[in-house]
């Protein structure tokens, strides 16, 4: 591997970030047989930040710094679960009720990709087995299907890996300016601090995957240097911030307790884990107005007695009784309002009330101690009560954004003002597709919803619970035309010939999906585009 304080050598392609994307990218280059500056603060060492600057979040629906991103090999795999979905084809057409969105690529684009990002990511890319669960009503799609990684955390996997290369020059070092030419149409190098000292980095193309947020202030920090250069302060660019809203608002109770199996935590042939959840089909959601939404069923902690169930209301007593539960809880499940609101009296109702109480302690004792082997097993409850997890699209807004707050010093050091915001749209859509999978549930005979809040206080709950920061999406969007996104299809800086762009930010809408497969697949994408036209 060539020295990394080789300030001279021009290699093909420059990778800003090590995240996920960012070394996707880089080995999938390497692999083609391009040449490749992979600069990520912290890489091999203890982190170069000097000249990053901090953020600064206008209200508490955004995730902290620390908690989003980590530096060095892997970046915020580190912090990831490793859940893994796929996009739905409904995600890159325009739909009338939802402003700003279409793609301009079709989902077979990234969906070729998949089974790729899906092995780099150390998911299984087959389709398991799943089994009826015996509804012929098809408005809920009860096969929406999430996959996990074996192993998240990428920096361990692939660092020997990068270091072994002959083709990846790994730098660390922080990205602080982007240098174009006269023109404004090429990018010439790189501003960065490393090893102690300013340097400049060369190469024939650059791609920022420094994440959502990083990427675009080094673009706002071009704009400010270079005014002619990324459109005006009111186009697109840092603009239409979106994530994801998720928590709970209902209990849903199966008529069947059984069917909770179909949607627990499953392993496929290859021991890989997967889930089922639930889905408004398209058509709903076209004849609703409703954002993308999937639900998915998540155990009720031992501790909080509207599980219902007497059984699980003795093993807590019991746990309790000898102090035993607060070491053998963790991780074991939420609470529906919080340990705070735990009322003992209502655990002795459910030994009084439940008759089976006897009955279901052995197994559900058993099933305990196996998620104690198998964490990835969930907590089945036999009386079939469960939260109900909802993980909801944002609208794309305009005026959800982000804008650099300089406070004197260099442009590359201003702080990033984090105005990252929840819309009507946002709340009524959630509430909405509430609505429609009770009212399915009962229709069906598979079960109802149970409100943890009164209708007044639901609206507020979802807003409540709102907060991300993690998936850092539209950002920095795709479009064909400059004056309303920031890259073409190719993932290309419009107006800058060798500048790209990787990662969620580049996605004009985010449907239910966590960003991290599909974002990858878009990477490696952009990978055989830059190898065709490097070799051109």
């Amino acid at each position: 591997m060539a020295p990394a304080d080789s300030e001279t050598e021009t290699t093909d392609v420059c990778i800003v970030g090590a995240g996920p994307v960012g070394l996707a990218l880089a080995l999938k280059l390497e692999k083609l047989g391009l040449t490749v500056t992979l600069l990520e603060m912290g890489a091999g060492g203890a982190a170069e930040s000097a000249g990053s600057g901090g953020m600064e979040f206008i209200n508490d629906h955004h995730a902290p710094s620390m908690a989003m991103s980590r530096p060095g090999i892997g970046g915020a795999s580190a912090l990831w679960g490793g859940r893994c979905v796929t996009f739905d084809d409904l995600d890159f057409e325009v739909r009338d009720h939802v402003p700003f969105s279409g793609w301009p690529i079709p989902h077979k684009e990234l969906r070729r990709h998949y089974p790729e990002a899906l092995t780099f990511l150390n998911c299984n890319a087959g389709e398991p087995a799943l089994q009826s669960i015996g509804v012929s009503d098809n408005s809920i799609d009860t096969n929406a299907l999430e996959r996990w990684s074996r192993f998240p955390d990428l920096g361990p996997i692939y660092a020997e890996r990068l270091k072994a290369s002959r083709r990846i020059r790994l730098v660390n070092a922080t990205v602080t300016g982007i240098m174009l030419d006269a023109s404004d149409g090429r990018v010439e190098g790189l501003t960065a601090y490393g090893a102690g000292q300013e340097r400049q980095i060369k190469a024939r193309t650059f791609v920022l995957a420094g994440g959502g947020l990083e990427n675009a202030r080094l673009l706002l920090a071009l704009r400010e240097r270079r005014p002619e250069a990324l459109g005006s302060p009111d186009g697109p660019l840092g603009r239409f911030y979106q994530g994801h809203l998720t928590g709970y608002i209902a209990v849903l109770q199966l008529d069947k307790p059984r069917l909770a199996n179909h949607f627990a935590f499953s392993v496929d042939g290859e021991n890989h884990v997967f889930r089922r959840r639930l889905q408004i089909t398209p058509a709903v959601q076209a004849e609703e107005k409703l954002l993308n939404c999937v639900f998915w069923i998540d155990a009720i902690s031992i501790a909080d007695p509207v599980h219902g169930s007497g059984a699980l209301s003795l093993i807590y007593l019991f746990l309790k009784m000898f102090g035993l539960y607060r070491r053998l809880s963790k991780g074991l499940a939420p609470t529906a309002r919080g340990l705070e609101n735990i009322d003992r009296r209502q655990h002795w109702r459910n030994i009084r009330t439940d008759r089976q109480s006897a009955a279901d302690l052995f197994g559900s004792a058993l099933d305990m101690l196996e998620r104690r082997i198998q964490p990835w097993r969930m907590l089945i409850n036999p009386k079939g009560r469960y939260l109900l997890r909802y993980h909801a699209e944002q609208v794309p807004n305009p005026e959800s954004r982000v804008h650099l707050h300089p406070r004197g010093g260099a442009v590359a050091q201003a702080t990033l003002v984090v105005d990252y915001r929840v819309t009507e749209q946002d709340l009524d859509s959630v509430l909405k597709s509430h609505e429609i999978l009770d009212a399915w549930l009962r229709r069906t005979g598979v079960g109802q919803l149970e409100y943890l809040h009164d209708t007044p206080q639901r609206r507020q709950a979802v807003l409540s619970q709102a907060f991300d920061g993690y998936h850092q999406i539209g950002l920095s969007r795709m479009s064909n035309n400059p004056d309303e996104g920031v890259t073409d299809a190719d993932c290309r800086v419009h107006g800058i010939g060798n500048l790209y762009l990787a990662g969620s930010g580049l996605f004009p809408t985010g449907g239910h999906a966590n960003p991290t497969l599909p974002a990858v697949a878009l990477a490696l994408r952009l990978a055989q585009h830059l190898s065709e036209k490097l070799r051109r």
